[in-house]
């Protein structure tokens, strides 16, 4: 009477326990005995390093932007609303309806307008923004500066922003704007605009002194190095905009739907103002951000399907040197899918215990890299990681599980698809031929 397992090989249901048996078997068989333990534990340590890897560099590029955004949003507004059209009640009505939409912190009036800015000694053209006092203080960066003094305001306060001193008005500088100009918290500064009062003669050029009551480093050097802050009131008056503003500046609780919420926003604010979303300032330098994570996934999936190719190779040799178990198999009542079975399962367990390692090892590295970082300094003597160069004191890494869940599902196809072709020719060994030259 047949064995009951071989008995079981003709009729059992797929990926029945016998199967798994055999699997596990060749897995854990020594070369001598024809088995692949030293190609599966490469193919396994392959797809581990690889997954790993993934995992670390995708978390590195993620935490760079992270910190970008939270740098450049933390001064930049989400959305944009264009007033130039809009009369000043109407501007007023539309902030007030504007905060009152789910998911806006805030929406502020301002005006802008390019100015030189002059020293004593120097001179630098620059953007001024005109807004309110209270808007200015609710700044991100203002509010929240960071603990170690590198954002924030380096120099002043708020005390005197937009009130009378010395026959002029207190004005906030960005640093790079400060140092450029060579002044500091009481200096004065002089602004001279081509867009000044109109006349019988064209428009009169304005000029007038300021003082500078605090100096902001907002940690984005195109913010540090071109803007500075003037109350809303002087901004018309040296503007020449009566009453009126340039844009409404609109703050999200959450940047990522910007994009979503320009269509709602553009429609509340009406035909005569424009609607746009800070992507649209600079779009090719965003489109170069998600063309670089997109293609840098691209690339270590790539590098993640290399090295589970190894399992094709462990599995023809397990072939070839099972041919005699499997032509036994077949004689004794095993079906081509059983055999084709068993070998997917050989396959698919090196790729997905790699896959599972490669995660696992993946996740304390992110958990741990600073102290990575501190072993890497300690160990060389160096710091590969300047901050006067990078302005940053730790490598940032932000775990996204939407990207682990995407690794562990290209991980298993991988790992099921490269098992096919040798699975499907031990299923197709004719038993008689494999017994024969046996």
């Amino acid at each position: 009477m047949a064995d009951p397992a071989v008995r079981a090989a003709g009729g059992a249901r797929p990926f029945s326990p016998y199967e798994f048996m055999l699997a596990f078997r060749y897995l854990r068989a020594r070369r001598k005995h024809g088995g692949v333990a030293l190609i599966a534990m490469i193919s396994f340590g392959g797809i581990t390093l690889a997954v790993l890897g993934l995992i670390a560099v995708m978390s590195i590029m993620n935490g760079f932007r992270a910190e970008l955004f939270s740098q450049l949003l933390g001064f930049q507004p989400h959305v944009y609303v264009d007033t130039r059209n809009l009369d000043a009640e109407r501007v007023d009505a539309l902030v007030r309806e504007l905060e009152a939409m789910p998911g806006v912190v805030s929406a502020d009036p301002v005006v802008q307008g390019q100015v030189l800015a002059s020293s004593e000694r120097y001179q630098s053209v620059i953007v001024v923004l005109g807004t309110q006092p209270e808007d200015v203080a609710a700044l991100d960066v203002i509010a929240n500066p960071s603990p170690d003094g590198r954002t924030g305001l380096v120099e002043g306060n708020l005390d005197g922003f937009g009130e009378g001193h010395n026959g002029g008005d207190t004005i906030i500088l960005g640093s790079g704007i400060a140092r450029r100009l060579a002044v500091g918290v009481g200096d004065r500064v002089t602004f001279t605009t081509a867009r000044g009062t109109p006349t019988v003669f064209g428009a009169r050029p304005n000029q007038k002194a300021y003082y500078v009551g605090a100096v902001l480093a907002a940690g984005v050097s195109t913010i540090d190095e071109s803007a500075a802050f003037m109350p809303l009131d002087q901004g018309r008056v040296f503007f020449a905009k009566g009453e009126g503003t340039d844009q409404i500046q609109v703050r999200l609780t959450d940047p990522d739907m910007a994009a979503s919420m320009v269509g709602s926003i553009g429609a509340l604010a009406g035909p005569d103002a424009a609607a746009y979303d800070y992507t649209q300032l600079n779009p090719a330098f965003y489109n170069a951000l998600e063309f670089e994570r997109t293609a840098m996934r691209l690339i270590l999936s790539i590098v993640v399907a290399i090295a589970a190719m190894n399992i094709i190779s462990g599995l023809v040799m397990l072939v070839k040197n099972k041919g005699r178990d499997i032509a036994i198999l077949r004689t004794m009542g095993a079906t081509q899918a059983s055999v084709m079975r068993v070998f997917l399962i050989v396959g698919a367990s090196i790729g997905v215990l790699g896959t599972l390692a490669g995660i696992l090892l993946g996740i304390l590295f992110v958990a741990n890299i600073g102290p990575i970082q501190d072993f890497i300094t300690w160990t060389t003597g160096t710091n590969p990681w300047d901050p006067s160069v990078y302005f940053l004191y730790r490598i940032p890494a932000k775990l996204d599980w939407g990207e682990v869940a995407f690794i562990s599902v290209f991980g298993f196809i991988v790992s099921l698809l490269v098992t096919l072709p040798p699975a499907w020719r031990a299923a197709r060994l004719d038993p008689v031929e494999a017994l024969r030259y046996e």
